[in-house]
């Protein structure tokens, strides 16, 4: 099995109000070109490079893509201190499957991820393979990777507030991080959204490493409550893998 793909598709209410959806591995269906190749891509990019101006930027390619092709951009830190920003291209190609009852919000029809490295992580450089790449470095691109095509993959959508777990049992996104799934959530103002030019908007979600405990917590009471939770904490921004759990205390076993 593939990364974060151990569930089978079976809709739930949380006790904070969240939908929760299991899915199993589709069937093989062999190879499925992209329909589409960068619809939004260039709008996307040009809106990070004037929200981080001054970067050195490459390009993570996919060498052969099913269903869409993402791409991983990477923009390197100005210097010492500073930080990688990791945003994908290609996720937005397609538009999500929205359930029925909110089909008609045009608005949350196509989205894009990113994330934020440290300076020292190592993420190689312009033409590197994965296979190049140790599994201590690459898993933060495969996983930006997998939630892109997680939508179109499953006939789902991704938003604010979602959390996505690593499996029935939280399995940690790399053997020695201490996370075991994903939390989306939006920070507003620039980082919002990319209006493009037929109208529509690409709506940027915010890639969050987040322990059981946390994404247990929010299905219990909901993405404003784990929000208060991240605020008072103060999660960094800038991906931590030794930051604390902000819901340690959170010790309830949910039968979802």
């Amino acid at each position: 099995m593939g990364f974060l793909d151990k569930f089978r598709k079976k809709p739930a209410v949380s006790p904070g109000g969240s939908s929760i959806y299991r899915y199993e591995t589709p069937e093989d269906q062999g190879w499925r070109p992209p329909q589409a190749y960068g619809v939004y891509a260039e709008a996307v990019c040009a809106h990070f490079e004037k929200l981080f101006p001054g970067r050195e930027t490459f390009v993570f390619h996919e060498i052969l893509s099913d269903l869409v092709h993402i791409d991983v951009n990477i923009m390197r830190p100005r210097g010492e201190g500073d930080h990688y920003v990791l945003f994908t291209s290609g996720m937005s190609d397609l538009p999500m499957t929205l359930p029925e009852e909110i089909a008609d919000h045009e608005e949350l029809r196509y989205a894009e991820l990113y994330l934020f490295l440290p300076g020292s992580w190592d993420l190689g450089k312009e033409l590197t393979l994965s296979n190049d790449m140790p599994a201590s470095s690459y898993w933060p691109i495969q996983m930006l990777k997998f939630l892109a095509r997680f939508p179109h993959e499953y006939h789902t959508w991704l938003g604010w507030g979602h959390t996505i777990p690593n499996g029935p049992d939280y399995t940690p996104l790399y053997e020695e991080v201490p996370f075991g799934g994903v939390v989306l959530d939006q920070l507003g103002q620039d980082l919002e959204a990319v209006p493009v030019e037929d109208g529509k908007q690409v709506n940027l979600l915010l890639a969050i490493p987040a322990y059981r405990e946390e994404i247990e917590y929010k299905l219990k009471y909901g993405m404003e409550a784990l929000g208060d939770r991240f605020s008072k904490g103060e999660l960094p921004l800038v991906l931590d893998i030794r930051r604390p759990n902000l819901c340690a205390d959170f010790r309830e076993v949910l039968d979802c």
